[in-house]
């Protein structure tokens, strides 16, 4: 009987994850065909399919979900003896983007950690859209970035952080509606430019009920957003530790929707000629920031008014 190998394993792993073969195989940087052979190499040693047709995508079957969680053991055991020897020396200056959104919950703990980790490391901020920095990093003017949702654009290799949970905010006269589609359609919707990751979010959400909100503000600073609508100016969609953190603004208020909204994910994006055990090093101590801070924590309870 053959036995999987670490690329079946990880086509596996990013074709579960993404829901996709075209998207995993740019995760990978292979080509599709090579995805689809290694994936059907791991299926010949298994006794039932791992994945079946869904849409326009794929998604696991029931013993692939088995499957895959014993999958991300072996392969998070994997990249720890690959990055286990800590890289020497990290120094210098460095420029690393940040997701707006992100960087308002986890920046400053972020900022003190690394310093404390690497503290001859220079890191130069650079705070956007995760479509701008993406952008940026493909085009070789950053070196690290944290993406939410990413476009997977070539040339970009990433490695997920978490699933951000999202949630709908608004001014505190609204706190007691229920937030579906079509009542909150009749107010201003607040958000990011086209291609970000909040502008998506919030379409795909009411186009979950076929409706169209009937005025929107389209703003590109995500903090400004968060401004517009702590100011009772509108509602919107921000991660719900970055509502979280607004809270203390009496305007601003986590609302409850039906349906929900789904979640974000992040990722720590270099580009696939960087140097890679640096940057599992450095995302080490990212994740030891957002572990400390239960950034990727649903929150429950919220402060009262």
């Amino acid at each position: 009987m053959s036995r999987p190998s670490v690329p079946q394993l990880e086509a596996f792993f990013w074709t579960a994850e993404l829901g996709s073969v075209r998207k995993a195989a740019e995760a990978l940087n292979v080509t599709q065909p090579t995805l689809s052979f290694r994936l059907k190499q791991l299926e010949t040693t298994m006794r039932s399919p791992l994945l079946e047709k869904h849409g326009r995508g794929v998604r696991v079957t029931r013993h692939g979900q088995a499957y895959l969680a014993r999958v991300k053991i072996v392969l998070d055991a994997y990249n720890s003896l690959i990055t286990r020897a800590e890289v020497p020396g990290i120094e210098g200056s460095m420029r690393i983007g940040v997701a707006e959104g992100f960087a308002v919950a986890c920046m400053s703990a972020m900022v003190h950690d690394l310093h404390a980790d690497f503290p001859l490391l220079r890191p130069e901020w650079i705070v956007a859209t995760s479509a701008g920095l993406e952008q940026t990093l493909a085009e070789g003017n950053l070196d690290l970035a944290i993406l939410v949702d990413p476009l997977f654009l070539k040339g970009v290799r990433l490695s997920a952080l978490g699933a951000q949970p999202n949630g709908w905010a608004g001014p505190v006269a609204l706190k007691h509606i229920q937030a579906t589609p079509r009542s909150l359609a009749k107010f201003t919707v607040v958000t990011t430019p086209p291609q970000t990751a909040m502008y998506r979010a919030t379409f795909a959400w009411f186009a979950e009920d076929k409706v169209t909100p009937q005025q929107v503000c389209v703003c590109s600073s995500l903090n400004a957003a968060l401004q517009l609508v702590g100011d009772g100016l509108g509602v919107g969609i921000f991660p719900e530790k970055v509502i979280q953190a607004f809270s203390v603004q009496p305007g601003l208020q986590k609302l409850n929707s039906e349906p929900g909204v789904r979640d974000g994910h992040v990722y720590v994006a270099d580009r696939v000629s960087a140097d890679e055990a640096r940057t599992a090093s450095l995302q080490r101590t990212i994740e030891r920031t957002c572990a400390r801070l239960g950034y990727f924590e649903t929150l429950t309870h919220w402060p009262s008014r």
